[in-house]
C-alpha cells in the first residue's frame, strides 16, 4: 500500500509539473489581473486620488442605463451572427469532407481570414465601406445606385455581421471539420448499405454527433459577441458611434477617455460575470439534454 501511495504521489507530482507552465501563465495573465481589477473596482477615483468605497461602483453600474443599452449590438450578434456562422461553418465542413481533390487548398483559403489581425482586417473593411475610396461604388453606380452612403450608423450592425462572418467562419468550419473526421466511418458505411445518401448521412447521422463541439463553439463565439471591440472601434474612425456602442467600447472610453478607471473596472467585472453566467447556463442546459437522451 505504501508503494502504491508513493507511486500515485509521484504521478500526481509529474502531472502538476507538466501543468506548471500553463498554470503560471494562466495565473499571471488571467487570475492576477482579474484580482487587481476587482480590487480596483472597490475604490472611488478623482484624478490621481483614490479612496475605498466598497461596492458603490457596482451599484452605480446597475443603475447606469448607458451600460445596459450597450448590449444591443452584442445581442444582435448573439442572435443572428453566431447561429448563422455555425450554420455556414457546418455546411463548409461537410463540403470539406466531400472534396477529395483540392481539399487542403480550400481549407487554407477559408482559414486565411482568421490569420489576419483584427485591427488590420478592420482597416481593410473600413476602406471597403468608406464613402470616398470604396471599390464598391463603381459596381453600385453600374446598377444605378448613385452616391449611396455605405457606412452609416444604421448600417454598422450589418457591416459588423459581414466582417465577423468573413473573419471567423472559415476557422469555425475548420474546427467542425476536425470533429467531423473523428466520427467513426462505420456509421456512414452502415447508412450507405441502408440506402442513405450523402446529405442524409450528413444531417441525420453526423450532425447529431457534432452537438458537443457545436455547443462549445456556440459558447466561445457568444463570448466573442459579448466582448466585441476591434471591429466597431475601427469603424468609429469613419462614422460617429456612441461611446457605449458596445460594452467593451464603453468600458474602454470610461477608462481611457474619461479617466474613470475604477468605474470601468467594476463594469468589466460585471461583464465577465454575465459572460460566465451565460456560458454556465448553456453548458448546464446542454448537459441535461445530452444526459436525458442517453437515459
Amino acid at each position: 500500500m505504501a508503494w502504491i501511495s508513493k507511486k500515485r504521489l509521484k504521478e500526481t507530482l509529474k502531472a502538476y509539473l507538466f501543468l506548471a507552465p500553463f498554470l503560471a501563465v494562466f495565473i499571471g495573465l488571467v487570475v492576477y489581473p482579474i484580482g487587481v481589477g476587482f480590487r480596483l473596482s472597490l475604490y472611488g477615483q478623482r484624478g490621481a486620488r483614490m479612496w475605498y468605497v466598497g461596492f458603490e461602483n457596482y451599484q452605480r453600474v446597475f443603475s447606469d442605463s448607458m451600460f445596459w443599452s450597450a448590449f444591443r449590438v452584442p445581442l444582435f450578434l448573439l442572435l443572428v451572427q453566431v447561429p448563422l456562422m455555425l450554420f455556414l461553418a457546418t455546411m463548409i465542413a461537410f463540403l470539406y469532407e466531400t472534396r477529395k481533390n483540392g481539399g487542403p487548398v480550400y481549407r487554407f483559403l477559408y482559414y486565411l481570414p482568421y490569420t489576419i489581425p483584427g485591427i488590420v482586417s478592420g482597416i481593410v473593411w473600413s476602406y471597403i465601406f468608406s464613402d470616398s475610396m470604396s471599390p464598391l461604388h463603381p459596381l453600385l453606380n453600374l446598377f444605378g445606385f448613385q452616391n449611396v452612403k455605405l457606412l452609416t450608423r444604421g448600417n454598422v450592425p450589418g457591416i459588423l455581421l459581414v466582417i465577423i462572418l468573413w473573419q471567423f467562419t472559415g476557422y469555425t468550419a475548420f474546427l467542425i471539420y476536425s470533429s467531423l473526421i473523428a466520427i467513426p466511418k462505420e456509421y456512414s458505411e452502415a447508412a450507405q448499405l441502408d440506402g442513405a445518401g450523402m446529405w442524409q448521412i450528413a444531417f441525420r447521422i453526423k450532425l447529431p454527433l457534432l452537438k458537443g463541439p457545436l455547443i462549445t463553439l456556440f459558447i466561445f463565439n457568444a463570448i466573442g459577441a459579448m466582448q466585441v471591440f476591434n471591429e466597431p472601434w475601427m469603424l468609429a474612425n469613419l462614422v460617429v458611434l456612441p461611446l457605449n456602442y458596445t460594452p467593451a467600447m464603453y468600458i474602454y472610453n470610461s477608462a481611457f477617455s474619461q479617466g474613470r478607471f475604477t468605474y470601468a473596472s467594476a463594469m468589466g467585472i460585471i461583464l465577465a460575470v454575465i459572460t460566465c453566467g451565460f456560458s454556465w447556463y448553456v453548458l448546464r442546459s446542454a448537459g441535461r439534454q445530452i444526459l436525458g437522451r442517453r437515459h
